[in-house]
């Protein structure tokens, strides 16, 4: 059977939220939203034994959210950010030691998870939490509904593992999750998919500014990986010119453009060059496989691929 992928994230992600022990792949629980303006007094109580906070709970705006993170604003308000809530809290019996949590509302699940598979960058050990969780080193960084939460241990230390999470759980169990599902996570095919490969991209997708709303992965197929890409538009007519659009930048930057018919469905081949795309339109959908080695194969895997996208 064949596989398919792209530069984010499903499969990983699908394993991961199934290791993160959420009632289904994208979250059930109903818990009403918690309002920006309250997740200050929320944090307040968070402290984990022995710890407390080290002056007050802050919070950023898209306005000044570049004084908290300058070089890194950017990322996160192309996923619409509604606020940052940062508090720093320290040991009590030595200060010296402190953990930062950083409550990202990202007003979404959808691009809570853009957020939060966007800075994954590999490795870390899944952990039980919200819809995924993962902890690297000392530090836990997690997805539960419309927020992205980091705690960061300032340092690398094993006896900081448990504080922070024991912090990252309390804070995750305060935020509510609307049970709202997230449509690429559901839409792109299981089988095949590599874990943590799935990515959410609001804009600018592939490195196309013409590209939004769209999700990448990656899939095994054989000894092989293949790029996929899944994108929803607001009509048929739009998700057209959209592709439309594709098919003008393939010509003008790749080496030449064929249109064929795969069991009555019609796919863009792409020849960038070194590598092929294969594009498709269904319905208000758009999607392939893009960087394929083998033309042969690429062409394959977009009509396996048209077949097994689920239902939005």
């Amino acid at each position: 059977m064949m596989v398919i992928a792209r530069f984010i994230s499903c499969a990983a992600l699908t394993m991961a939220m199934v290791s993160c022990a959420t009632p289904d792949r994208n979250g059930s629980s109903s818990a009403p939203h918690t309002a920006a303006k309250d997740l200050p007094s929320l944090v307040v109580g968070l402290a984990p034994e022995g710890w407390g906070l080290s002056g007050k709970v802050l919070q950023f705006t898209p306005e000044n959210l570049y004084e908290q993170i300058d070089g890194r604003a950017e990322f996160f308000l192309a996923y619409d950010m509604v606020s940052l809530t940062f508090a720093d809290f320290e040991n009590i019996a030595d200060t010296r030691r402190s953990i930062d949590l950083s409550i990202y509302d990202m007003k979404t699940p959808m691009n809570a998870f853009g957020v939060y598979a966007g800075e994954r960058s590999g490795g870390g050990t899944p952990v039980n939490l919200g819809r995924a969780a993962y902890r690297s080193g000392s530090s836990v960084y997690v997805w539960k509904g419309q927020y992205y939460l980091q705690v960061i241990a300032l340092s690398a230390a094993e006896d900081l593992q448990q504080p922070a999470m024991d912090l990252a759980k309390k804070a995750t169990e305060a935020l509510p999750d609307s049970g709202e599902k997230v449509w690429g996570l559901t839409a792109l095919p299981e089988k095949d998919l590599v874990p943590d490969s799935v990515k959410y991209f609001q804009v600018d997708a592939l490195g196309l500014d013409f590209m939004r709303n769209t999700y990448t992965a990656e899939y095994r197929n054989g000894d092989a990986v293949l790029n996929v890409f899944l994108s929803r538009q607001d009509s048929a007519e739009s998700a057209h010119t959209i592709l439309s659009r594709y098919a003008e930048y393939a010509t003008k930057y790749g080496k030449g453009l064929d249109k064929l018919s795969v069991k009555g469905k019609e796919y863009l081949v792409c020849d960038m060059g070194a590598a092929f795309d294969v594009v498709f339109q269904k319905e208000r959908l758009l999607a392939g496989v893009t960087g394929a080695k083998d033309r042969a194969k690429a062409i394959e895997a977009a009509a396996r691929l048209y077949v097994e996208l689920r239902k939005e």
